[in-house]
C-alpha cells in the first residue's frame, strides 16, 4: 500500500472542514462561508492574523463563528498548524469581526438533550495530538473526555451518535474516532456513554495493519450488537502475524465490561 507525505482529510460531520497532513504536523481548514465552534475558552480575536497583532476580543467555548475568509498566515503550535481566519460572530447582539486561529475551533460538534458536545485537538502532549471531547450545558464546560493519539498522517475523522447500544441507563453512545488509509497507520477510536449529564468513557480502542503481513485489531461487542450480551460490554483484540514461511500466526482475547450505576468495571 502506498504512503503519503500530503493528504486533505475529510471530516465526516456536518459542518465543513479539512485538515492537511504534512510533516506529521495537523493542519486545520475551514471552508469560507462555513460556521464553526469555539474549541477552548476565551480564544483570542485579533485585529490581523498573527500573533503580534493587539487582541480586539475574546470568545467563550461553543461560541458559533462564521468563517469569512482563509489568510495565507499559517501559525505552528506543537504538532499542530492552522490558518488564521477572518471570522464574523454575534456578541451581545452585535455583529463582531476578526481574526483567529484555526486550531481554536472545533472539528465536529453534536447536540442532545440540551447539551452540546465539541471535538477538536486542544493541544500536544510528549509528541502526541491531545483531542478533546467537551460537554457544554449553557455554555458552560460539565465535563471533558481526553485522549492522545498518535501524529501519524491522518486521513478520516469522525464525531456521531451511535445509539445506545442496548445499554440500559444509557441514552446514547458518542463516537470519536481517527484514522488513516496508508499502512501501518493506527485507527483510533474512542467510545463514551452518556448517561443523564454525565459522560462515561470507555479504552480507546487501536486497530492497525501492515499489507497481509500484520494487523491488530480491538472492536467493542454492545447488547444490541450480534454476540453481544445484555448489560454487558465485550472487548475482542485479534492479532495475526505472518512468520517467514508466510504461515500466519493469530491470537483471540476478549475482556467483559459491566455497566452498572452510571459505571463501568471489568468482570
Amino acid at each position: 500500500m502506498k504512503s503519503f507525505s500530503r493528504l486533505f482529510l475529510l471530516v465526516f460531520f456536518s459542518i465543513s472542514s479539512f485538515l492537511l497532513a504534512q510533516e506529521e504536523q495537523w493542519i486545520f481548514m475551514f471552508e469560507e462561508n462555513s460556521s464553526q465552534k469555539v474549541l477552548i475558552d476565551k480564544a483570542n480575536v485579533r485585529a490581523e492574523p498573527n500573533l503580534q497583532s493587539p487582541k480586539v476580543d475574546s470568545l467563550d467555548i461553543g461560541q458559533v463563528v462564521k468563517i469569512v475568509q482563509k489568510t495565507e498566515q499559517v501559525l505552528s503550535l506543537g504538532k499542530r498548524s492552522a490558518s488564521w481566519y477572518r471570522i464574523n460572530y454575534i456578541k451581545e447582539g452585535e455583529t463582531k469581526s476578526g481574526y483567529i486561529w484555526g486550531a481554536n475551533l472545533s472539528l465536529g460538534y453534536r447536540s442532545r438533550d440540551g447539551y452540546d458536545f465539541l471535538f477538536g485537538a486542544s493541544a500536544t502532549e510528549q509528541d502526541e495530538v491531545k483531542l478533546d471531547v467537551v460537554m457544554l450545558k449553557d455554555k458552560q464546560n460539565i465535563q471533558k473526555v481526553s485522549f492522545n493519539v498518535g501524529t501519524e498522517s491522518l486521513t478520516s475523522v469522525a464525531f456521531k451518535w451511535q445509539g445506545n447500544k442496548g445499554l440500559d441507563g444509557v441514552s446514547d453512545v458518542l463516537l470519536a474516532s481517527v484514522s488513516g488509509e496508508a499502512c501501518g497507520i493506527p485507527n483510533y477510536e474512542q467510545y463514551i456513554l452518556l448517561n443523564g449529564s454525565k459522560m462515561v468513557a470507555l479504552s480507546m480502542l487501536i486497530s492497525v495493519a501492515d499489507a497481509d503481513v500484520f494487523y491488530h485489531s480491538e472492536e467493542y461487542v454492545f447488547p444490541k450488537d450480534k454476540g453481544g450480551v445484555k448489560g454487558k460490554i465485550i472487548m475482542k483484540t485479534e492479532e495475526m502475524e505472518k512468520d517467514e514461511k508466510d504461515k500466519e500466526h493469530i491470537k483471540k482475547s476478549k475482556k467483559v465490561y459491566l455497566f452498572k450505576d452510571g459505571t463501568v468495571s471489568q468482570l
